[in-house]
Formats: structure tokens, sequence, C-alpha cells
């Protein structure tokens, strides 16, 4: 078809950018555009195949059967495009370009802010868009590059660079236990005062086990419970009861001794399921210098054994 050879790569990737975000307004408020400059631009493409590639809706657009067929081409090209270019960057041999990252947000605050000042003035030539949030990312319909996740890692559709599985600590302030002693059994908390999570699912259970015997679960009770885990440190930390948290959420805690680790001999967990902190990228991309950067330099950064574990 003749029309194909006018078309751009930028014009395809707007046209994908609608595809995925359904809307001319959205796709120009990220790209900094006129609403009317990427219809203008879908418009053009159109005349120059000579077919309706979109339904125009009051407040959305769909892709007609030529768009869908062109939009599964179009990614392709791209990503061939895309590939091209970071082999051609790569033989400069400095990491540079634009990074989109995505990390949940408590994390992002505690482990990944502290690290960004060394990294951006280590490698100047990468450009770090962060966006933290907890709700689930599809990197390909998002863009994003890298995603820094914490739980089960059952997505065959992606490779992952795992750093630490997440270890749980239970923990309470050293004043809670002067008042109320020390538990030397699980099952002596039921007689304590407990501050759990409850989330969409409910209050979480805790589990507890010695050495490789079998995990026992218990449902505890206390003044609070909450799905923020930061009120519910505090409220630990003011001495109203015990908490079960990941020891990268509570290890700042532990070092300053606003909380005491209890039943350090018992291994305790929230779900049965291994749950790991790791860097998660598609795996139908080819890892890029900039990407295999950022990974290697939270590698260092966490340690082999993570500082938030020693």
């Amino acid at each position: 078809m003749q029309g194909l050879n006018e078309l751009s790569f930028k014009a395809l990737r707007l046209f994908v950018a609608v595809l995925d975000l359904g809307s001319f307004s959205e796709v120009a408020r990220r790209e900094g555009l006129a609403p009317s400059s990427i219809s203008r631009q879908i418009q053009l493409m159109e005349q120059a195949l000579g077919q309706q590639l979109l339904y125009r809706h009051t407040r959305a657009v769909s892709p007609t059967e030529a768009g869908r067929l062109l939009g599964r081409h179009a990614r392709v090209m791209l990503e061939q495009l895309e590939a091209a270019g970071q082999a051609l960057q790569e033989q400069e041999s400095e990491p540079s370009g634009l990074v989109r990252i995505n990390a949940p947000m408590v994390f992002g605050q505690r482990h990944l802010s502290p690290w960004l000042g060394e990294l951006c003035r280590r490698y100047p030539k990468l450009q770090l868009d962060i966006q933290q949030t907890d709700t689930y990312v599809d990197p390909l319909q998002d863009g994003t590059d890298l995603l820094f996740r914490i739980g089960v890692l059952n997505d065959s559709s992606m490779q992952a660079r795992i750093f630490a599985p997440q270890r749980f600590r239970l923990a309470a302030s050293p004043a809670y236990l002067a008042r109320h002693g020390t538990p030397r059994h699980p099952e002596e908390l039921l007689q304590h005062q407990c501050l759990a999570y409850k989330g969409i699912t409910g209050q979480q259970r805790w589990f507890f086990r010695k050495g490789q015997g079998e995990w026992t679960p218990y449902s505890v009770k206390g003044p609070i419970t909450g799905n923020h885990a930061d009120t519910l440190t505090d409220a630990a930390e003011q001495g109203l009861g015990f908490v079960v948290f990941p020891s990268w959420l509570i290890g700042e805690s532990l070092r300053a001794g606003t909380l005491q680790a209890v039943l350090s001999d018992y291994e305790v967990a929230t779900t049965l399921e291994p749950q790991q902190i790791a860097a998660l990228w598609p795996g139908s991309r080819r890892l890029s210098l900039k990407v295999r950067t950022v990974i290697d330099y939270f590698v260092a950064c966490f340690g082999e054994v993570p500082y938030w574990d020693r």
C-alpha cells in the first residue's frame, strides 16, 4: 500500500498511544501538545491509508478493524526501532537516556529515594521517571522499563532480578515489653495486645514456625487495626502492642531501639507463599544498558544480605 510510505514513526507512536489510552486529550497531555494536533495526525494517517482507523465517540475513541491491525504491526515496528536505538546507544559504553521506573510507595520512599542522588551523580546522562503506586501496573501498556515489586513472583511474562526474600519481624516497644512482659512462645500473643494489618481481604493472620517445623496460624486481637503500615508502626512505638511487618519496613525502628524484635528464634510470616523483593521487566524486551545499570546499582546499594536484614 503506497500510503504506508507516508507514515512516520512519530505518527505511529502517537497512534499507538491513542489506542492504549483511548483519548486524544490524554495523549496530548502526556506529549505536551494540543488535542487537535493529535487528532490531525490521525486524520492524515487515515487519508494516507485511505481507511478509517478510529471510531470517534464523545468521550473516547476506539479502533476500527483496520486500526487494530495497524496497531499490532506498529507496536512491533516501534519495539524494533527502540531496540536499534538502544544498541546504538550502548556503543557509547556510558548509560544514558530515560528509564521509567515504578515502585511501591513506602518501599520507594525508604529504599530507593535515599540512593537517587548518588545514582544521578554517577551516571549524569541518565534521566529517571519514577512513579510510585501500590496498584498493579502493566509495563507494556504503561511504558514502564523497570518495576520494583514485593510479593509472590508468578508472572511468567516478566523477567526478574531478586534482591532478597521478604522477611518479617514481630516487634513491640521496650515500654510495652516492660509493662506486659516478653512472650516466649507465639501462643502467648493471644494474651497480648496486637496491632494487625487489615486490608481489602480482611485482617491478616500471623504464622509462626520454628526451624523446619509446620507453620501455625494465629488470629490476634488488639486496640487498633488498619491498612496503613506506618500508622500501626507508630502505634507500636507508642507502646500499644505488637506488630508484624517486613524487616525493610521496620528495620530503622529496630536499629533506633524504638521497637524491639521478639521471638527471634521463630520464623514469622503473614502468608505461606514465599515473597520476594525484586526488579521486574517485560520478558519480551531486551534488557538495555541503562536499565541494567539501574538494577546493578541497587543490587550494590542493598547488598548481598540487604542492609535492612543485618
